[in-house]
């Protein structure tokens, strides 16, 4: 049999496949995946380009599942994106869950029944469930509204701070010197026209991100500021969802964390907040999709899941 997983986050795609030892037979990257941002019909040709890079046919993928960033949590709306993709995935079961869900899956493994994740991708997300399979969620609230502790929003709010600046407004910050090198932006006006009228993707202006963590690294008041603002808001994000699942299992996903400065500092906060460490996630995010994707099938043995595992970490 053929079970595939799909993470399709803000920055990039993820594709495995496997059978049903948990073995893997191909794993394939491709774009940017959130539907929100770069449309449904390139998402399409981004799952589609790497599912030929698979060298995989379509028909003969028993089951999947699809974890999509931007994708809401009621069932309704995703059966009607899981029924916008079955023209890509031709699964004989398709799933689509927000890519949140998945990462949380993948970090329990086989032996958790209840805990949480930190999601600080290009968005951001405390997401958990209790042992009875309730999930409780805080944060995700999009770009538009504030992914406060993810790579957009921390970017956005450092160019906020150097237009202050340019404005006679704010002080100075060494962020000036990469928002100019980096985002070409040298007054407020290309800031406003790079936000209303060329309309980059998301992940563009993400990746700024850990140039906001460099300065505040040597530093710099205002990027320090900024990340503490950040991590105040993430430890309030945490306690309701640990409140609310009777756990003290906390995991983390995202590309921030591999940055060691914010990995740290969210360390430290965890500890200093809650008196518990951050928990390596048992499985990447796309490789809890594997595992929703088989048990549309059938139970999950422990020794697939440890099958699984093992060849994520040699890789």
């Amino acid at each position: 049999m053929r079970f595939l997983g799909i993470d399709a986050g803000g920055t990039k795609t993820r594709l495995a496949l496997c059978d049903e030892n948990g073995i893997i037979i191909s794993s394939v990257s491709g774009g940017p995946g959130n539907h929100l941002d770069i449309g449904i019909e390139k998402l399409k040709e981004t799952i589609l380009e790497c599912l030929k890079a698979m060298g995989q046919d379509p028909v003969e993928i028993d089951a999947g599942v699809l974890g999509l960033s931007g994708a809401g949590f009621s069932k309704k709306s995703c059966d009607r994106l899981c029924e916008l993709m079955k023209s890509v995935i031709s699964a004989r079961k398709l799933m689509v869950v927000n890519d949140c869900l998945i990462a949380l899956m993948g970090a329990l493994g086989h032996n958790k029944k209840s805990g949480a994740i930190i999601v600080a991708g290009t968005g951001s997300m405390i997401i958990g469930t209790d042992e009875n399979g309730n999930i409780f969620r805080t944060g995700g609230w999009g770009h538009v509204v504030g992914d406060t502790w993810g790579a957009y929003g921390i970017a956005f709010e450092a160019v906020k701070e150097v237009m202050r600046y340019w404005e006679n407004r704010g002080e100075f910050t060494n962020l000036v010197h990469h928002v100019e090198r980096v985002l070409n932006f040298h007054c407020v006006d290309d800031v406003l026209r790079y936000f209303y009228v060329d309309r980059h993707p998301k992940s563009h202006f993400a990746s700024f991100a850990p140039f906001v963590l460099k300065c505040a690294r040597e530093n710099d008041h205002v990027a320090r500021m900024i990340i503490q603002r950040s991590i105040k808001e993430l430890i309030n994000a945490i306690k309701p969802v640990l409140k609310s699942i009777h756990s003290d299992f906390l995991s983390y996903t995202g590309g921030l964390f591999e940055e060691p400065y914010f990995f740290n500092l969210v360390q430290e906060s965890v500890k200093k907040n809650f008196g518990i460490s951050l928990q390596e996630p048992y499985l990447p995010p796309v490789g809890g999709a594997l595992v929703m994707a088989i048990k549309l099938i059938s139970s999950v043995k422990n020794e697939v899941v440890q099958n699984l595992r093992d060849q994520f970490r040699n890789n």
